[in-house]
């Protein structure tokens, strides 16, 4: 038997996961699971997932964890092994699907990260971006990045020393 938020209505596993849930996504997104843990749970945020648990389990709506989750999916539960459709899974060559891969740019963004990370989050796609671009030039037999060519990657420029700039000189044993 499974618990349905009482805010949200989702389906979690057991009383442990409905804490889990309450107290990170009341976290992550405040609002309404936020508000709904103040009102129902003083100083919930001090609470181990086991304590919190305990006093929210009497306000959730018990549910069976399997029907719910394929209810709000709306997936049929799959009774057999087989596959109606023709397709080979295994990637015994070493290829990956990547064209079929979202373009990390038309990923939308949810509106939930500070410029920190909105900054980590360009540059990964930008990375992202290069990499594909270098998959595709080998794929077509185009030449890749030749030893010592820049690939816009950030480098260190040496000092006098030959040592990156800001590295500490070794110290010589006596």
């Amino acid at each position: 038997m499974g618990y349905s938020c009482p805010v949200c209505g989702a389906p979690q596993h057991d009383d442990e996961h409905l804490a889990n849930h309450l107290a990170m996504t009341a976290m992550l997104h405040g609002e309404d699971h936020e508000a709904w843990l103040d009102d129902h749970v003083a100083e919930w945020s001090e609470h181990t997932p086991p304590e919190l648990a305990a006093e929210i389990v009497d306000d959730a709506e018990e549910v069976d964890y399997d029907e719910a989750t394929d209810a709000r999916a709306d997936i049929p539960t799959e009774t057999t092994d087989s596959h109606d459709h023709a397709h080979d899974h295994s990637h015994a060559d070493g290829s990956h699907p990547t064209e079929e891969l979202a373009d990390p740019a038309e990923v939308p963004d949810s509106g939930f990260i500070d410029e920190a990370a909105e900054a980590a989050v360009a540059e990964a796609r930008e990375m992202t971006r290069k990499r594909r671009e270098n998959a595709a030039g080998e794929d077509d037999g185009s030449p890749t990045r030749a030893a010592g060519e820049d690939d816009g990657s950030p480098t260190r420029a040496a000092g006098e020393d030959g040592r990156p700039e800001g590295s500490a000189p070794e110290e010589e044993d006596a």
